[in-house]
């Protein structure tokens, strides 16, 4: 770290102080691939110990993603509708290798082996040999929520001369049971078992047994149960544009449509890592969730489990899904190895291979110097406000230089971050008089945020250099 002497105070150079390796390494990967957002988290058995938020979640409103963003999940969706499913086989309401015919208010037959039943167990492991008709699918993508029903659609959909009904394109031609063919119309139809097992509607039976139960904030099924200003927007990005696929909806969502923060589905993975319960409630029993994470038929597919899958990256092989739609690319994964998870949602359409790397490189010496205990009510991370710790400048807008105003805490971070999210310096020192130097800032809004790993504030910098 340079320090710069100056009569009366002491300025801090911000081009000295370098960003943290993950920001820097995460950063690029973003510039590199147009990432408009991201929010990664690394999470043990003793809670976060790691988060970054990085980006922008709406950039015509130049909106910063934050710890309260909440992002589309896409398929990581299904561990939760799979979840939801395996209540209900917990309660003994059903078997796994049960027809789905004796629980739906529809019929589901295959139109060349009427033979085969479909069985339960078969939507789980994607092997019913249903088949995503997107002929059908991809024009019901509509802005905002679907008008259709969940129920209606899927009877539609396997009803012969239903709306949505084709023999051959709703269908392999392999016998249900005989060979893997991921499929998300599968995955959703598990969502219909619940709502026919319950009598309860599927967004409804998850809000109560999942959600709630894991203090799950800003989640939910249905744009119209959130809070839109908080969503992050997918973005696609072709011949150096960006476009704005706008927050959208479909019929079949139990299999991609679930929205959430990166701290709320943290709540989920930790409570899949830990044995099933959290905070003395129970969501799944560990012996469940073991048998979700058991490769299920090794000579059909030797990675599937119950909706969960292994993932061998990096050296290691972990279990989890990732997810993927219009301007979304997301992924939740952890290794029983180490019991370490991650989690890194984004507004882009880029692979977050590398982005894993990078989180799963890392070490302590990069995390809080103590995780947060994972609970119902999590410390606001480093882009949000703090009871405690009251943040200010002055002055502000800054000529030059300015003053943090506040009580400097040992173990401190602060950073300056420019309004798309990038880094433009940190430091975990600040001199007793607060004074820093602006004159390397190109003039414009900042956030100059503080935390000390368990709470934080922030505040917005404003630079008018002479």
């Amino acid at each position: 770290m340079k320090k710069l002497i100056s009569v009366p105070v002491l300025l801090l150079s911000l081009a000295a102080v370098a960003q943290s390796t993950i920001d820097e390494s995460i950063l690029e990967h973003m510039d590199n691939k147009h990432v408009s957002g991201l929010a990664a988290v690394i999470i043990s058995n003793d809670g976060i110990e790691w988060e970054g938020y990085y980006g922008l979640a709406n950039r015509q409103a130049d909106i910063p993603v934050t710890d309260s963003t909440i992002f589309m999940l896409a398929s990581i969706s299904k561990t939760v509708t799979a979840t939801a499913l395996m209540q209900l086989w917990e309660d003994g309401l059903f078997e796994l290798d049960d027809p789905v015919n004796d629980y739906l208010t529809f019929d589901v037959m295959h139109p060349d082996h009427p033979e085969t039943e479909i069985t339960i167990r078969q939507l789980l492991t994607h092997t019913s040999s249903i088949k995503d008709n997107w002929d059908v699918m991809d024009p019901l993508y509509v802005n905002g929520d679907s008008p259709i029903a969940l129920e209606d659609f899927m009877n539609a959909y396997f009803t012969p001369g239903g709306e949505y009904y084709s023999a051959t394109a709703n269908f392999y031609a392999a016998a249900p049971g005989s060979g893997y063919h991921y499929s998300n119309i599968g995955a959703a139809l598990c969502g219909s078992l619940v709502e026919a097992i319950t009598g309860t509607a599927f967004n409804t039976f998850c809000n109560e047994h999942i959600f709630d139960l894991l203090c799950m904030e800003h989640t939910a099924w249905f744009l119209s149960e959130l809070d839109e200003s908080l969503i992050a927007h997918p973005y696609s990005y072709f011949a150096g544009f960006y476009t704005d696929e706008g927050l959208y909806g479909y019929p079949d969502y139990p299999d991609g449509q679930l929205r959430t923060t990166a701290r709320s589905l943290a709540k989920f993975l930790f409570t899949n890592m830990t044995g099933g319960s959290f905070e003395g409630n129970t969501l799944l029993e560990s012996a469940t969730i073991d048998s979700m994470r058991t490769i299920q038929d090794p000579l059909i597919d030797d990675e599937q489990g119950l909706i969960w899958y292994t993932w061998s990256y990096n050296g290691a092989t972990m279990w989890g899904h990732n997810g993927g739609d219009a301007g979304v690319v997301t992924d939740m994964f952890f290794d029983p190895a180490t019991q370490r998870g991650y989690i890194i949602l984004t507004n882009g359409n880029a692979f977050n291979g590398p982005v894993m790397s990078i989180l799963m490189n890392s070490g302590p010496d990069d995390w809080y110097e103590e995780p947060i205990a994972m609970s119902c009510e999590l410390p606001v991370a480093l882009s949000g406000s703090s009871d405690e710790v009251q943040l200010s400048i002055s002055p502000n807008p800054a000529a030059n230089h300015t003053r943090i105003m506040g009580t400097p805490v040992p173990g401190s971070r602060y950073r300056i971050s420019d309004m798309e999210g990038k880094v433009v310096c940190n430091w975990t020192l600040v001199p007793a008089n607060g004074f820093i130097s602006t004159t390397e800032l190109l003039n414009g809004s900042y956030l100059l945020e503080w935390s000390d790993g368990r709470s934080a504030t922030a505040c917005v910098l404003m630079v008018q250099n002479r």
